[in-house]
């Protein structure tokens, strides 16, 4: 069993998956990242805003089956990122799993991006134990896509 990742790999555990995390804040994004290595992912690549998240999808969209998502950022914000994504015209990521990651706890900023079809939702800080949760809730997800 596994589901099938964008290039035609096969992805069975959070060691398949290819990451992309969208942080502006560098201290913790590396320290995410960091985390992400500690789990054993097989590819992480790092944007500190949307529209460097947009430049990562159209190079490396194939590697990419999750993406983390701050909400809040200069430039491109999570949710403009999220709309971009899902509203795309021909969009082969339109369905890219998202875990939105914010230090936001209001229902309204929760509502909003579940509205775009978000996967998860993480509330900083980010613990390893969180993010091995959320990726095996996508992987569970997308296993019974």
């Amino acid at each position: 069993m596994g589901i099938e990742a964008n290039g035609g790999r096969r992805i069975r555990s959070i060691a398949d998956l290819g990451v992309l995390l969208i942080e502006d804040e560098d201290f913790t994004r590396k320290l995410i990242a960091r985390l992400l290595h500690d789990l054993g992912v097989r590819l992480v690549f790092e944007a500190a805003d949307g529209v460097q998240a947009l430049d990562v999808l159209r190079k490396n969209g194939h590697d990419v089956n999750v993406a983390i998502c701050d909400l809040e950022m200069p430039r491109m914000g999570g949710l403009d990122l999220l709309h971009a994504l899902r509203t795309a015209t021909g969009n082969p990521l339109a369905e890219l799993p998202v875990i939105v990651l914010t230090s936001h706890r209001e229902a309204e900023v929760v509502k909003r991006a579940i509205a775009y079809g978000i996967t998860g939702y993480m509330v900083k800080p980010v613990s390893k134990a969180d993010l091995s949760k959320r990726l095996t809730f996508v992987l569970q997800q997308r296993e019974q896509a």
